[in-house]
């Protein structure tokens, strides 16, 4: 149980055409069962369009008294919107759930307690995938860190990136010392932990899922060209850290580099593209294309 000082939890929650999910996403955050939230909606909606309509709809049907809504100039991004709301954050942790996912009951309270019995200043979990029909796709462990210096930390981010959003949980204090979220298209998770590592903060792993992401044919910025964008600029700040690797390290990077954007292109059917990045990826590392193929296809069939 949570000790008897029962911080206030600022739970952020930014919204963009997707209002038909955001009262489910909502409701999963209601029914923690640690009560002390702060609950800020960031409606990035452009304001008037029909979507911000059928946003401020489901809005003004939920009676919860912590929730809080902010708006923003509209289609600003992730990132931008996330930032917005945390910089008006009254609590003292901060929390991240996106509008189509859910937390499981005991998120906020488990992941809290987790903080608190360890001294830290932020910790991340594992996270599972699920379909539109509820069925589990995938369930990742994110247990590759075994060294939580902040150069250990450094490493392992940079070799499988720590993320997505709904999985960390830290201090207001270490956040406002940050710049935030990265304000790009995709990917902006990435960064926010990155500039989390370089102040030296406590941050440990909680090997255990208490959310559920949705993976759904609607709507996705991770998608395309903004995938591409993403990953290119990502990876451009990470070769900036390459003196600080072995060969192995840069090996393997520039395998999952060029693996990420093959998948991109074949998603965006921009075939010719793929084959010539999946050519990359085996190139840099053979070893690390075949085990990461095992893997995969282990997966696939369980």
């Amino acid at each position: 149980m949570v000790s008897e000082n029962m911080p206030l939890v600022s739970i952020i929650v930014p919204t963009y055409k997707r209002a038909d999910r955001l009262a489910k996403a909502l409701n999963s955050i209601f029914d923690q069962s640690y009560k002390n939230l702060e609950i800020i909606v960031v409606n990035d909606n452009e304001l008037d369009s029909e979507w911000d309509k059928e946003t401020k709809k489901v809005l003004l049907g939920c009676e919860d008294s912590r929730l809080r809504i902010v708006h923003t100039a509209g289609r600003t991004g992730g990132g931008h919107a996330r930032n917005f709301a945390c910089r008006q954050a009254e609590g003292d942790y901060l929390a991240f759930l996106d509008d189509d996912d859910e937390f499981l009951p005991d998120k906020v309270e488990t992941q809290l307690d987790f903080l608190l019995d360890h001294n830290l200043d932020m910790c991340w979990q594992d996270v599972s995938w699920y379909d539109e029909a509820g069925k589990l796709v995938e369930h990742r462990r994110l247990n590759h860190c075994s060294d939580f210096s902040t150069q250990g930390l450094l490493r392992a981010h940079l070799l499988t990136p720590i993320s997505p959003t709904s999985i960390y949980m830290l201090k207001k204090t270490l956040f406002d010392k940050t710049r935030g979220f990265g304000e790009v298209a995709t990917g902006q998770d990435w960064w926010l932990m990155l500039r989390c590592i370089e102040t030296g903060a406590h941050i440990g792993y909680m090997p255990e899922v208490h959310v559920r992401q949705y993976l759904h044919s609607g709507e996705r910025l991770s998608l395309g060209n903004n995938k591409v964008e993403g990953e290119l600029a990502r990876h451009k700040v990470v070769q900036s850290y390459y003196a600080q690797l072995d060969k192995k390290d840069i090996s393997y990077i520039e395998f999952r580099h060029n693996a990420v954007l093959a998948f991109a292109m074949k998603r965006s059917r921009r075939y010719v593209d793929a084959v010539s990045y999946a050519f990359k990826a085996f190139f840099a590392s053979p070893v690390a294309c075949f085990t990461e193929a095992l893997n995969f296809f282990g997966k696939s069939k369980s």
